[in-house]
């Protein structure tokens, strides 16, 4: 755990709790890691960093031009994460590939490929390189323009780390966050995304499951400083020091298990959530009325019946009714979004009704639909919940408005199967989740108070 200086922020009981967890070891301890490392910097990313399109065929988008397809061997080409890219418990997935012109010698050292080497393994590659031979010799006014490596880059550091098992670790965050990369696939962009590599008989997964655990945030955010909009920085110095609870080789083999699995499901929810977006993106989408969201709204001739008799002029009486009509909406919008703060919304199609449920009681009831429409309705509002945790009720209410016109076809038929299967996959990492915070608050040894302590800050400041 780090000096004592480095946590004059926590006071009171968050102190007394942080303290404890000195007897913990630091995730930098070298029993548990062999590195704490940043990404790569290569000084030309327009240049190393090019989009795949296929098999060895990618997009270069240069920084003043238009953007071109290049051929390029797939062998020296590695997938990039950035710290956008970089999700909790997901597998790391991205469309930017980036040239590396390096390869362990024979002593495993990563060293850069030489002239001839490279024309001869990666001719293509080569020939890329080539055109842009200026533009890589002129980095840092011309730092690089030296014949033996003006192809690699200017500050060539952590080449041998990134095809490692390691945790991908975002920068810039609300909560800390890292995902397991244990076949070192991935590799890391510049100083937005590092990684941290498992001592030999460290699991990657154990560290995965205490590291996006409720504690390791805890601490994380007292220590680490704030930037604007409430974003921290997981960089080494804060990381770090993060205290990892000692535990025997069947808890960290426990630990370690439910984090794959929380990474299973996690990944797989990503993919769900991204299959269920695009059939519906080639759907028809109805435009439905106020009243149909909520039945017991007049429809707008008898809202014009109702306009008082001193409204004798045809538009008068219509700026009216839609004036009250208006009025309305907002109130029925009102209770919905009373309905939404209350939180646990679900959506239930039976009988031939559709109803929006909140904490339990019905929200939006007496939406009467046909089989079908009722059956591609609820999976859409479902996935409207499941997708973006509804929070304001005007839009909210306009996008429940918005379903599938589409219902018989094999992109609606497909989109209610996802749905179902995203709601199951969410049910599976709630319960996990629990589950795997109760591991670790055990781990750490944590009283009902400290735990509260932990829960409820982490609570608020979400």
């Amino acid at each position: 755990m780090p000096e004592a200086g480095e946590w004059l922020m926590a006071t009171g009981p968050e102190r007394a709790l942080i303290e404890r967890l000195r007897d913990c070891l630091r995730l930098d301890d070298e029993s548990l890691t062999d590195a704490i490392f940043q990404g790569l910097v290569t000084s030309a990313d327009k240049i190393y960093h090019l989009e795949r399109l296929g098999k060895d065929r990618y997009r270069c988008a240069p920084k003043d031009d238009d953007a071109y397809e290049v051929a390029i061997e797939d062998a020296v080409m590695k997938p990039l994460v950035s710290g956008a890219e970089a999700k909790r418990y997901e597998e790391a997935h991205t469309a930017t590939f980036l040239l590396f012109p390096y390869e362990p010698d024979d002593h495993g050292t990563v060293r850069l490929i030489a002239q001839r080497a490279f024309e001869e393994k990666y001719p293509k590659a080569w020939s890329y390189l080539c055109s842009w031979e200026g533009n890589l010799r002129g980095r840092e006014s011309g730092k690089m323009d030296r014949d033996p490596d003006w192809w690699g880059y200017v500050y060539p550091k952590n080449l041998d780390k990134h095809d490692r098992s390691k945790l991908i670790v975002p920068r810039l965050v609300e909560h800390l966050r890292c995902s397991a990369d244990e076949v070192g696939v991935s590799f890391l962009d510049n100083v937005d995304v590092g990684g941290v590599v498992p001592a030999n008989d460290a699991d990657t997964a154990y560290l995965a499951g205490v590291l996006n655990g409720p504690v390791a945030d805890f601490v994380f955010r007292v220590i680490a400083k704030p930037f604007r909009g409430n974003y921290r920085s997981a960089n080494k110095q804060f990381i770090a020091p993060l205290p990892i609870p000692t535990a025997s080789p069947e808890q960290r083999a426990d630990v370690a298990a439910r984090a794959r699995f929380l990474q299973q499901r996690w990944t797989e929810r990503r993919d769900l959530l991204r299959g269920a977006e695009e059939r519906l993106a080639v759907l028809g989408r109805a435009k439905h009325s106020a009243k149909w969201l909520w039945p017991d709204l007049p429809s707008l001739p008898e809202m014009i019946e109702r306009a008082p008799a001193s409204l004798r002029v045809k538009s008068d009486r219509r700026a009216w009714a839609d004036r009250q009509l208006d009025e309305l909406e907002a109130q029925a919008c009102e209770k919905l979004q009373a309905a939404i703060d209350r939180g646990d919304l679900d959506v239930r199609y039976e009988n031939g009704e559709l109803t929006l449920y909140a904490a339990g009681a019905p929200a939006l009831s007496r939406i009467y639909l046909d089989a079908e429409p009722g059956r591609v309705t609820e999976a859409y509002w479902r996935w409207l919940i499941l997708s973006r945790s509804p929070r304001d009720a005007k839009s909210f209410a306009n996008d429940l408005r918005r379903p599938p016109s589409d219902v018989v076809t094999p992109a609606a038929v497909q989109f209610v199967e996802r749905v179902g299967a995203l709601a199951a996959v969410i049910d599976a990492i709630e319960v996990e989740e629990q589950a795997m915070n109760e591991t670790l608050y055990a781990l750490y040894g944590l009283t009902t108070q400290e735990r509260l302590l932990v829960e409820s800050d982490i609570a608020a400041r979400r």
